[in-house]
């Protein structure tokens, strides 16, 4: 385990549209920190869509709950992200949902991470959502745009037309056991 230097970094996972991993990959990345760096982190469920409650085995209703050492914050009200922030956390994963209403905290976060599909079928959300956030892509306050699916092609195009870089996600099914080669993404991503 390589041990990190004390920093305090809040992500933020915005799904463009339900369905393409947000939740999935907020939990691998919070695992990944706690378990190959050795340090504190939670993951805070923003916005409409809740799913985090269903990983609460004892069903107690405790917020927040531990899983292999990672906190859980499920359907975490804005008005307590201050509290969250001022906590001991060093770092913190936002798992919004795909509605504008999470936009504004999505800014503020340090690092900021665009969930995306690029099947054929779901690629005018994708471009929808970079032409309505022109201004905030323009000024580079997107870190990256995340997808597991797509061609390499309609990733370069899209990288070329909206000046964002796009990543691509591996395929990782249990979100708190990282295969070995999985482990390099998260160490790039983080």
């Amino acid at each position: 385990m390589a041990k990190r230097k004390k920093e305090r970094k809040t992500i933020g996972f915005l799904g463009i549209d339900s369905g393409v991993g947000t939740t999935h990959l907020a939990i691998a990345a919070a695992h990944y920190v706690v378990n190959e760096w050795g340090i504190s982190a939670a993951v805070a469920e923003l916005g409409a869509r809740p799913c985090l409650q269903n990983l609460d085995e004892d069903d107690a209703g405790k917020v927040p709950f531990e899983i292999d050492g990672v906190d859980y914050y499920p359907q975490f009200e804005f008005t307590q992200m201050t509290r969250l922030l001022n906590d001991s956390y060093q770092y913190l994963m936002l798992d919004m949902s795909c509605t504008d209403d999470c936009w504004q905290e999505f800014l503020r976060c340090d690092l900021k991470y665009i969930v995306a599909s690029f099947s054929p079928w779901r690629m005018r959300q994708a471009e929808d959502f970079m032409q309505l956030h022109e201004e905030e892509r323009k000024n580079n306050y997107i870190t990256a745009l995340l997808t597991v699916t797509g061609s390499v092609y309609e990733k370069k195009r899209f990288q070329r037309t909206y000046h964002v870089p796009v990543r691509t996600i591996p395929l990782f099914a249990d979100p708190f056991w990282l295969e070995k080669d999985k482990k390099d993404f998260f160490q790039e991503l983080l």
